[in-house]
């Protein structure tokens, strides 16, 4: 066993033998050491663009780490990441620091052609025009076009709030999805201060909306209820709108997986894969589709994108090539 890891090990059982009150304190001294780096790196000015050796029409997509079970832990991220995919457009995941955030603050963002562009709606909107590229959304009626706002709004500003009670509950489950080796030596104190910070600021922000006002129970009941609007309006469709992945597809989907593929059970899941096995197919279709490096992804915690497409096989109904 490396020296390292030895060393770990010893501080992590000093750690366990000490008293409450010492525990807080270990913890409470590793929370500031942690923090204040933090905020000092997320709050200073950066580089722009931060990558100067650009490749012209190249996207790259800068997000959170990769993790265990599903591709990002951000909703955002993916639902960015699976649209570029949809889209066709090439891209590319630069390696970069937790405290790495857009000129607004936020994260994801990306930059094209050396120019910044954040939050994931304003990216899907703004991207395709960039590059004179065409939107998966233009085939699309007036109609369906607002249908997909709805339903975009329903899921990010309903839904997924409802979910974030249950990640709040598992904080330390979802720090623990991330690459053992991502936060150095000290992994095991930090994971700990980090699930913390993370319950914290999820409690902020169910808080500072009007569905962070109601009980537990009926916080999960307005997430049922989302999803079953969701399942219902899917029906047997192969996509949202049909036989052709669009925008909304991207973000129902990115949202729908943080629920699936999270290392805990919830209400939200077992209405998925019981009442809603439809929701189910469609995860499982999409996910097979346009990520077939999944396992890469989140078990090796790959960057590289480069070859996603190649690794698609397109199979007829007899199962060969």
């Amino acid at each position: 066993m490396p020296e390292d890891a030895n060393f770990t090990e010893e501080i992590t059982k000093w750690v366990e033998s000490l008293p409450n009150w010492g525990k807080a304190a270990v913890a409470g001294g590793v929370a500031l050491a942690v923090y204040i780096p933090y905020k000092f790196l997320v709050t200073q000015k950066r580089k722009s663009p931060v990558n100067e050796n650009w490749k012209p029409d190249v996207v790259y997509l800068y997000q959170f780490p990769r993790c265990r079970l599903l591709p990002n832990l951000s909703s955002y991220c993916m639902k960015v990441e699976t649209w570029l995919r949809m889209s066709d457009i090439t891209y590319e995941v630069p390696k970069c620091s937790f405290t790495l955030r857009s000129k607004e603050g936020t994260m994801p963002f990306v930059e094209l052609n050396g120019k910044e562009y954040y939050d994931s709606s304003f990216i899907l909107r703004d991207v395709d025009e960039a590059i004179k590229h065409v939107s998966i959304d233009d085939h699309l009626s007036a109609e369906q076009k607002a249908t997909s706002r709805a339903f975009e709004a329903m899921t990010e500003k309903s839904m997924a709030v409802t979910a974030w009670y249950n990640r709040m509950e598992n904080a330390e489950k979802l720090i623990d999805l991330f690459d053992p080796n991502i936060f150095g030596l000290f992994t095991a104190f930090i994971k700990v201060v980090e699930s913390r910070m993370y319950a914290s600021v999820l409690l902020k922000r169910i808080t500072g909306t009007d569905i962070g006002f109601h009980s537990r129970e009926d916080i999960m009941t307005i997430g049922i209820e989302d999803l079953k609007a969701i399942s219902k309006y899917l029906g047997n469709k192969h996509y949202f709108h049909g036989f052709k992945p669009t925008k909304v597809d991207a973000c129902i989907f990115s949202n729908l997986c943080q629920i699936y593929y999270a290392p805990y059970t919830s209400e939200h899941r077992d209405l998925i894969v019981g009442e809603c096995k439809n929701l189910e197919e469609y995860i499982e279709r999409i996910k097979n589709r346009y990520w077939p490096d999944w396992d890469d992804v989140t078990t090796k915690y790959s960057l590289d994108v480069s070859n996603w497409k190649k690794r698609h096989v397109v199979r007829n109904g007899n199962g060969k090539h």
